[in-house]
């Protein structure tokens, strides 16, 4: 599998921090935009994210979901089961937020709804943010492979490849093809431990922990 085109993210820091900040696990080194240039590069999103645009509202949702899905992976290979719900709160009168007419449109669209009665804007945001976290996960996976999926997430967490290589070139800065590059046969081959493994089973869908 080749890596995917790399296309700058426009993502204003304000709609990042919106999307991630109530996040278990801090993105320090920028998964979640690098995700979205490598969806960007494949025609899944825009590279820029313009708050007035028609299709922001599901735009600010993918990155939510990016979010989760960072989010979860590190859960899983801390030894979690995949349990966590989004604690995210999108909903508002005015931008950057969304309002409730339009999380309401989405659900419609996509066939979310909130499973807690009454039904509620931010239950549908808990939802759509939890479904489009497992489509990005498997569009992910088709974009570039396994291998690197899993390498661009564990080079975020793993002391050994997080700390950065000497002879790559690369410090622990944020997530890059070139990161990848140097570390995805570390990754994956690296690490015989159980929960590194059962974290590379999660993220390829080889592994149900619902």
């Amino acid at each position: 599998m080749s890596s995917a085109p790399e296309i700058d993210a426009l993502i204003p820091d304000y709609v990042l921090d919106l999307a991630t900040k109530d996040l278990d696990y801090l993105d320090e080194h920028g998964w979640v935009p690098w995700a979205w240039s490598v969806l960007a590069g494949a025609g899944e999103v825009t590279a820029r994210i313009d708050e007035d645009a028609e299709d922001y509202p599901s735009h600010l949702l993918s990155l939510a979901g990016l979010g989760h899905l960072f989010a979860l992976f590190r859960e899983v290979l801390d030894d979690g089961d995949a349990s966590a719900e989004p604690a995210l709160e999108l909903v508002g009168p005015v931008r950057p937020l969304l309002t409730e007419i339009e999380i309401g449109r989405y659900g419609e669209r996509h066939g979310i709804w909130d499973r807690q009665d009454p039904e509620t804007a931010d239950g549908l945001v808990r939802e759509a943010t939890s479904a489009r976290a497992e489509e990005l996960r498997g569009r992910l996976v088709e974009i570039v492979g396994e291998a690197r999926l899993f390498t661009s997430l564990a080079i975020t967490r793993l002391p050994e490849l997080a700390g950065g290589d000497e002879t790559s070139g690369w410090q622990g800065g944020p997530v890059s093809e070139a990161a990848i590059d140097a570390f995805v046969i570390d990754a994956v081959n690296g690490d015989p431990s159980s929960s590194a493994t059962r974290a590379y089973a999660w993220l390829s869908g080889d592994l149900d922990l619902g």
